[in-house]
């Protein structure tokens, strides 16, 4: 009778051995900060820190501040996931319209279902042909 009656001997010594491995430390190469900065900036990078901490930075043109651009959130309440599978030219017309009208998908969603006469609970609007989505002829 062994002494190991699950058979983890060969594990505990691969585990033993594996333990014994200790990665070789790289060399430190610290680059100039200044040097980065540089290269950074040669790139189109800038530093958000100012530029009196960071002299390879340099300094934003002196005139007149050019005002950021503050885009408005709207807020629209609790909202509700809504994936659709539909034809390539269908899916292009709706994105189309979308960027045209400079609406968000829900916002063209919810514009396509004024035209269409919907309502908010989700009712056609009376005299509407259902199976066609038309109205009927005058």
């Amino acid at each position: 009778m062994t002494n190991d009656p699950f058979g983890f001997s060969t594990a505990r010594k691969v585990a033993a051995r594996l333990a014994e491995i200790r990665p070789e430390e790289a060399p430190r190469t610290d680059a100039p900060v200044a040097a980065l900065d540089r290269a950074a900036a040669t790139l189109g990078f800038l530093s958000r820190e100012p530029a009196a901490e960071n002299p390879a930075v340099p300094s934003p043109p002196a005139g007149p501040v050019a005002e950021a651009i503050v885009r408005r959130r709207r807020e629209v309440g609790p909202g509700a996931q809504l994936n659709v599978k539909c034809p390539v030219p269908v899916y292009n017309r709706f994105v189309r319209f979308c960027d045209v009208e400079r609406l968000t998908y829900w916002e063209g969603i919810a514009r396509l279902l004024d035209l269409a006469g919907v309502d908010p609970q989700g009712v056609s609007a009376p005299g509407r042909d259902r199976a066609r989505g038309t109205l009927p002829a005058p």
